[in-house]
Order: C-alpha cells, then structure tokens, then sequence
C-alpha cells in the first residue's frame, strides 16, 4: 500500500470513533514521509516500536484498535518530519484524543468482521499449499527458539515486589480474556467470542498471550485458543511470537509451539 492509498479502504461500516482514528493514523502516515507500507514499519522499528505491515494495515484501515504508543510514535515521526505541530495538521493531545474515542469493539453482526472470520478460515486451508515455504522458514525460528531456550537456563535474577505485581496483574487480565470469549462461544455467539479475541491480540504481551492460550485450553476451547494463536502471530514481530513459543515450551504445551511458529512464517 502506497501513502496516496492510505485510507481508502475504510470500511464505512465501521464506527465512527474507529473510523476517526483511522483517518487520523492515516494523516500522520502521510505527514512520515513513508511512501509504503515497508517504509513505516523501518520508521517506527527505528522508534523502537517493533511491528510488521499487515498490523500496521489492518490499524490504517480501521479493522484494530492500536496500542496507544503505536499513535504516539507515529505522531512524534510525523511531527520529526513536518518540523512543528502546524505542519503536521494536528496536535498530539488530539492525537490522543482520538485513540481514546475508538471503539474498542465491534458489534457482532459487523461484515467486516465476518470477512476477517472467512479470512482466516482461508488462510487455515492454504496451509498445505505452502508446505514447502513454511518447513524452511520455521526451521529458522525453530533454531531461534532453540537459541532463546538456552539462554532461559542460565541463572535466573530474582523478581523485585513491583515485577511480581506487574506479572500477577499480566496473568490475571489474560485469563479475564479468555473467560470472556469462553463464555460467548458457550452461549452460541461465535463472533462475538472472536470479537474479543482480536481486539485484544494485538495489545497481548508474550505473557499474556500464552497465559490466555492455556486458559483457553484449560476450558476445553481448542478452536478459540487455535484463532488466538493465528491472530497473535499475525500482529506481532517474530521476536514476540518466539517468545510466546518460549513460554508455551515451559508449560509444556509443545503443540501450541509448532502451531504459533507456522502461523508466524506464512
């Protein structure tokens, strides 16, 4: 996707926070400099903020929410570019503004997210046709999950109170998560189930993630654990998706492992 493209494929259906958001993720693109997706993703990994160009599309087109630093970083790359606030069009408290007016949800019926659904049931059945591609390169993170698992065994630092907190918290709100899309597919309501699932995937810790893939497990949902682990991927650099293997390998969960690495490398 070029700039000139950014935006265009709004879908009209979409609330109107998201919409806004969008739009104004969209203007602060253009602000960038970037000319392509591929360019953006350079940008903002320079900025430290590590992604790839199918999450920062789906958020330039108003399918997620993006974390709230994602905003700011881009707002800071465009405003390195304009030179002052009035070059870029917008101030960054509006920026903000509008990240926080997003809906955080969509409604169960919305077409767009039955695409996303049929997307992905798609990409579940191609998988047989990329065999050969993803062998190869999940041998490559396979390797690297190798490498980060023998670095886990060195010795261990012990936790300050604030870490263990920070964790108690991570673990709690992740199984949260999952219980909640437990208890819509429970009840029938499929999409509603994924709803939940893929607005929070992209803002998932490697811990979280595979805290709420276990949880999805432990509660007899192999099919939303199965849509978490392909979402998680999708959305995350490969540096997040071998640490979520790393802490599925620990509990144990090898399948989960093999599964998460090949939706990695599609």
């Amino acid at each position: 996707m070029r700039a000139g493209q950014v935006g265009t494929k709004i879908d009209p259906a979409l609330p109107q926070g998201r919409q806004h958001l969008a739009r104004t993720l969209g203007a602060l693109h253009a602000q960038t400099g970037a000319r392509t997706l591929n360019e953006i993703v350079s940008l903002l990994d320079a900025r430290g903020y590590p992604t790839n160009t199918s999450a920062v599309s789906r958020y330039l087109n108003g399918g997620r929410v993006p974390p709230l630093r994602l905003v700011t970083v881009m707002y800071d790359l465009a405003l390195a570019a304009a030179g002052s606030e009035a070059g870029v069009g917008l101030t960054k408290d509006e920026a903000v503004t509008a990240h926080e007016l997003a809906e955080p949800t969509l409604c169960s019926t919305c077409s767009t997210l039955r695409n996303d659904n049929e997307a992905l049931r798609s990409e579940n059945s191609g998988l047989h046709e990329e065999n050969h591609r993803l062998r190869a390169a999940e041998a490559g993170l396979q390797e690297a999950l190798a490498t980060a698992r023998r670095r886990s065994v060195s010795l261990p630092v012990p936790l300050k109170a604030g870490d263990r907190q920070r964790l108690a918290s991570d673990v709690a709100g992740a199984t949260k998560i999952a219980s909640a899309a437990a208890r819509f597919q429970q009840k029938g309501q499929v999409d509603a189930a994924l709803a939940v699932l893929m607005d929070t995937a992209g803002r998932l810790t490697p811990l979280e993630a595979a805290v709420s893939l276990a949880a999805l497990r432990s509660q007899q949902q192999p099919q939303l654990a199965d849509s978490l682990g392909q979402m998680y991927a999708r959305e995350h650099s490969e540096r997040e998706v071998i640490q979520v293997a790393l802490e599925l390998h620990q509990r144990g969960m090898l399948d989960d492992v093999t599964s998460i690495l090949r939706a990695a490398v599609r």
